[in-house]
């Protein structure tokens, strides 16, 4: 950056308007300095790559999202083991019935439980686990896409210091997660980030996917057991 800096700015003056200009200078709650906030999302993003397994949790406000078979997607809990298996449970609305189903997604094939007999049932022909939900990818496509980072504050989730961050992704980088997305629209993300590993805890994305959804719908995304020992083998 010294190249453009104006030879005659004081070093002190200098010193400052970098800090600015990369993030920095801010005071967290502590009245520590915040990080700048391309270093907070340059670790995310590697520390995201590096992930192999994680727990997550899934709910809406003010929405749901379309799944196969009629479904209306509620909330998501479960498993993902990097880059293309996945188990989880899932509250759906059935028009105006409530059901519980299981998701399995092993690589191209996806399972899912009738809502009414329980028992496993290969998904709809042309559909696999993707076009429920995909948190692995969808993460990674989030975090690499973030664009007008700003770091907020330092706050605490789960037991853990993270740094509250917020940017911006077109919504054609949601398809990873769900291909309902389509490109063209502004979505707000917040991600907490830990101070000392550079984990994603949460993740909270505020607006549409696509045309049509609430213009207040968010999605919010929980995280954790990074890294733990853990198999997901197909039901049948």
């Amino acid at each position: 950056m010294t190249s453009w800096a104006p030879k005659l700015l004081p070093a002190a003056l200098f010193a400052v308007f970098l800090a600015v200009a990369c993030g920095g200078g801010d005071e967290g709650d502590g009245g520590a300095p915040l990080p700048a906030a391309g270093d907070v999302l340059a670790q995310l993003v590697a520390r995201v790559d590096q992930l192999e397994t994680f727990h997550f949790r899934l709910e809406h406000e003010n929405g749901t999202s379309p799944i196969p078979l009629g479904l209306e997607l509620e909330t998501a809990e479960g498993d993902v083991v990097v880059p293309d298996r996945m188990s989880a449970e899932i509250r759906a609305k059935a028009g105006t019935a409530v059901v519980r189903v299981n998701v399995i997604g092993v690589g191209d094939e996806g399972w899912i439980t009738n809502p009414f007999s329980r028992e496993w049932q290969p998904l709809p022909e042309g559909t696999n686990i993707r076009d429920v939900f995909n948190p692995g990818a969808g993460v990674k496509a989030i975090v690499g896409a973030l664009a007008d980072v700003k770091v907020l504050k330092e706050e605490e989730v789960g037991g853990a210091s993270t740094y509250l961050i917020e940017g911006e992704v077109d919504s054609g980088v949601l398809e990873a997660a769900a291909p309902i997305a389509e490109p063209g629209l502004t979505v707000v993300v917040k991600a907490w980030v830990g101070v000392d590993d550079s984990l994603p805890r949460r993740i909270r994305l505020e607006g549409p996917f696509a045309p049509g959804e609430p213009e207040n719908i968010v999605r919010k995304l929980e995280l954790s057991q990074f890294d733990e020992p853990l198999s997901i083998e197909p039901p049948i």
